[in-house]
């Protein structure tokens, strides 16, 4: 087989590793620190994603339009994020997981309407501007330029994510949280505030994951819902909680999907379930991650 080929369909499964650590690091770290699982964080993907064409449409005249549009759009989910912490999550830290799980489905049916009454029920479609309207040539094998966009904006992410966590004072409030929130409290230190902050982080690289997509394709009503149970299994995989574990799970759940396109089509996502399920049985927290705190 033409090792360009082969070398084409790593960097395609590289860009799309990427794309979901983005989707997933958000999803992790949330409930790393919050024990709360996030049903609703695929489709709050795919509001950031409407939000960028929204924004994008206004200024598409404009060479910046696009990158403007992303960032804007990130920020309105930050916003969002706020809000559902604030007036929804917070009141069911105490409650059971059922409970918790039934309010995050919830939001899924909640936002999901909220988004064919604001945006419509037609495809949205985002010209790229010049700069990323083209392919480039990697060892004289063709790679969307985009997609090194996508690249930059992960490695950026990652590295923020790792700098915030370790770093910065705030980084190490939230993880001393994460072992012991009594601990924390007695110190004077707010957990409903910590938990504000992290949800608000969460929903925002969520956003951004949104927008970055949003490019890439049409957006369409209901491609949440094909993404999320990848994001899921990027998370087991890697581990909840862990970022170098989201990362690795990332990669691997892109690599295996692309080269499963190219040798087993119609079993891509049927290996990433296989794999999924492995890790399961070998290691039930995941790679990277730690046994579940109750």
């Amino acid at each position: 087989m033409d090792i360009s080929l082969l070398f084409a369909q790593f960097m395609s499964g590289l860009a799309r590793g990427m794309m979901f650590f983005l989707i997933a690091s958000g999803l992790s770290l949330i409930f790393g620190v919050m024990n709360i699982l996030n049903f609703a964080h695929a489709t709050l993907w795919l509001a950031g994603a409407y939000f960028c064409y929204t924004f994008w449409d206004l200024m598409q005249d404009y060479g910046f339009g696009l990158w403007v549009s992303i960032a804007l759009a990130s920020l309105v989910m930050a916003a969002v994020g706020w809000v559902i912490e604030v007036v929804l999550l917070r009141r069911v830290y105490e409650r059971k997981l059922p409970e918790q799980l039934l309010l995050t489905y919830g939001l899924i049916l909640v936002l999901g309407d909220l988004i064919k009454l604001t945006f419509g029920v037609e495809d949205k479609v985002i010209v790229r501007p010049p700069l990323v309207a083209g392919p480039i040539f990697l060892f004289d094998t063709p790679f969307d330029s985009y997609f090194v966009f996508v690249l930059l904006v992960g490695v950026g992410v990652a590295a923020g994510l790792w700098w915030f966590l370790k770093k910065t004072k705030y980084g190490h409030i939230v993880r001393a949280a994460v072992f012991s929130r009594e601990m924390v409290s007695a110190l004077g230190i707010r957990i409903p505030r910590i938990y504000t902050g992290v949800f608000v982080l969460g929903v925002f690289i969520a956003g951004l994951a949104g927008a970055v997509q949003a490019p890439v394709g049409s957006i369409t009503l209901g491609m949440d819902m094909a993404v999320v149970v990848q994001a899921f299994c990027v998370v087991v995989i890697g581990g909840f909680g862990s970022l170098l574990g989201t990362f690795v799970g990332a990669m691997i759940v892109g690599e295996v999907y692309s080269f499963s396109i190219l040798f087993w089509p119609e079993g891509a996502l049927v290996l990433i379930f296989v794999v999924t399920a492995f890790i399961l049985i070998v290691r039930p927290w995941g790679l990277f991650g730690t046994p579940m705190r109750t």
